[in-house]
């Protein structure tokens, strides 16, 4: 195994350089020092020595959660939900968590080596990197809500499509005649499912969903919300591609005196606790996180066992919960009418 004392004979130094450019401490070291001695770590392949104790055993009993993104993604109420449903999971199999936000592909592998992490959880799309992701880590890897193309991933995911069903279905039961969508980053996977779901739908009610109503955030809300103001019908029924997304809208459009469901009506996705605290409380398509969480722990545990068990594809179903955020059109527009 490769130690401090390699590195420091080889680029010159002395150890005690080579440990705070290891620990991440550049202040008393020089650039070009950097430079060399990280050369030489990634030449070594190094591991840190903190993990000493857990590479000496056969078993670390470590799992590691990562979550996509590269700040404080606890403040995201869905990562925050995922995260409190999968840690008690974790700990009652006797395994401890390593919990990490990335949203390059580098820092993944690099954590999960130097850890000798038993097995990963992703939270987020990392549909891009899956490929490499599995290629350079020979451990039991499940992937949340992917829509990867590649063979042999074990993921755990919800009816998008379905969603996007219910939504449409739900407002055309209640009178709408006026429809747009409202998403985060339409290529992924996810959101596209559940747009699909939903203009479908509308189309085979009828109701072609015009390009100008087919919105997607991109930097901010504002230009979101000015078309919103802009649209020409009187009444707009809008499905968003998540409830923190809904919420957020609500509560821009306010600002323009724009009130749900006087003035619109609104869908949300996912059930999140916002849902039912915000005015007017969100109808919204309600994704089980305690079963995901239990899915997806369950195939990690199970492929740390059994490390020839087959990869498998879950998809867990979705349902409307009725609240106070979409009108009735079929009575001038006062108060929901309940699902059948």
């Amino acid at each position: 195994m490769v130690t401090l004392k390699d590195i420091a004979r080889e680029a010159g130094v002395s150890v005690m350089t080579v440990s705070r450019v290891v620990n991440g401490n550049f202040s008393k070291v020089s650039v070009e020092n950097i430079k060399k001695i990280q050369a030489i770590i990634e030449k070594k392949h190094y591991v840190p020595n903190s993990t000493a104790r857990s590479l000496s055993s056969k078993s670390s009993r470590i799992v590691s959660l990562i979550v996509r993104g590269r700040g404080n993604e606890l403040t995201n109420p869905y990562n925050a939900t995922m995260v409190g449903e999968i840690v008690p999971l974790i700990q009652k199999q006797g395994y401890y968590l390593m919990l990490h936000f990335t949203d390059q592909y580098g820092d993944i592998t690099q954590r999960l080596r130097a850890w000798n992490v038993e097995g990963a959880i992703f939270v987020g799309t990392f549909d891009g990197e899956i490929q490499k992701i599995i290629r350079d880590n020979q451990i039991p890897l499940i992937f949340t809500d992917s829509y990867s193309r590649v063979r042999q991933i074990t993921n755990v995911g919800v009816d998008d499509y379905k969603g996007g069903e219910l939504a449409a279905h739900y407002l055309l039961k209640n009178g709408h005649k006026n429809f747009a969508f409202v998403g985060w980053a339409l290529a992924s996977g996810v959101v596209r499912g559940r747009f699909k779901g939903f203009r479908e739908t509308l189309e085979k009610a009828g109701y072609p969903l015009d390009r100008s109503h087919i919105l997607e955030v991109k930097d901010s809300l504002s230009d979101i919300v000015s078309a919103i103001c802009g649209f020409e019908e009187d009444h707009v029924a809008i499905f968003t591609s998540a409830d923190l997304l809904a919420v957020t809208l609500m509560d821009r459009l306010r600002e323009r005196n724009r009130i749900a469901p006087r003035d619109y009506s609104i869908i949300g996705f996912d059930d999140l606790s916002i849902a039912g605290c915000v005015t007017p409380r969100l109808t919204t398509i309600s994704q089980s996180f305690p079963k995901k969480a239990k899915a997806a722990t369950d195939l990690l545990f199970r492929h740390i066992q059994d490390p020839t068990a087959p990869s498998e594809n879950v998809t867990l179903d979705v349902h409307l919960v009725s609240r106070e955020s979409v009108s009735c059109r079929h009575r001038d527009g006062h108060g929901p009418m309940p699902v059948s």
